[in-house]
């Protein structure tokens, strides 16, 4: 990432050097627009310039991993819940979701979920179990991550008989942020989008992006109750 970032700031120095190299003066000589010492200068500034950006991204670095959260790391279980809301085609859904997770690698969690929807107004409702994995990028006391999971659901509507049992599939994908907020409590937003197979025609093909919020409670390691969890 670093080398990458580097390239860039010298190749687009380079480049307008380049493309204001040459010019004619009044007797129709091509003459240089940018002296030697001029290209010289700028070279030197450009190489400046991508010494501060490695040396800003190495502190970044630095302070992720000092300053990281033992939540994430292996062997860790956290129980969550939340709230969301989502609207579509002038419908407003509500729901509430529960999750158990387990870390199996630094930042990388996967575990169960629950999620009740109900569609405000109306008598649709819809309760769906699966299985989801996260991401946590960063994992200071402020941690971004991104997720996805795999459901089965079940849905009840005026327009669906009592004895049929219409049931659904869907894949959700989440991208969110999480603060640390009390000892072993986080506290979290993110934004879902779900894909299904199929739903009940009287709430629309899909149901919309849900904007979620919950709240996180890390347990420590299995077996080792008095793990301190934060810094």
């Amino acid at each position: 990432m670093k080398k990458l970032l580097t390239l860039i700031v010298v190749s687009t120095s380079l480049s307008i050097a380049g493309l204001a190299q040459n010019r004619s003066d009044s007797t129709d000589r091509s003459q240089p627009l940018i002296n030697e010492r001029t290209k010289q200068n700028m070279r030197q500034t450009a190489t400046q310039a991508s010494d501060k950006l490695e040396d800003e991204i190495d502190k970044s670095l630095s302070y992720q991993e000092t300053h990281q959260l033992s939540w994430f790391d292996p062997g860790n279980v956290f129980l969550g819940g939340g709230i969301g809301f989502g609207a579509t085609n002038g419908q407003v859904y509500f729901d509430v979701n529960t999750r158990l997770g387990y870390f199996f690698q630094p930042g990388f969690a996967a575990g169960l979920r629950y999620d009740a929807d109900r569609l405000v107004g109306n008598k649709y409702h819809a309760h769906q179990v699966g299985a989801f994995a996260r991401y946590y990028p960063f994992r200071t006391r402020i941690s971004s991550f991104v997720g996805a999971s795999i459901n089965s659901g079940r849905e009840f509507s005026e327009s669906i008989p009592a004895d049929a049992k219409s049931k659904y599939t869907s894949v959700g994908l989440e991208l969110g942020v999480m603060a640390w907020i009390l000892h072993r409590l986080g506290a979290e937003i993110s934004y879902e989008s779900s894909f299904y197979n199929k739903i009940d025609p009287t709430v629309s093909r899909g149901k919309g992006g849900r904007l979620k919020f919950g709240v996180n409670y890390y347990f420590g390691k299995v077996g080792n109750r008095g793990l301190k969890l934060a810094r």
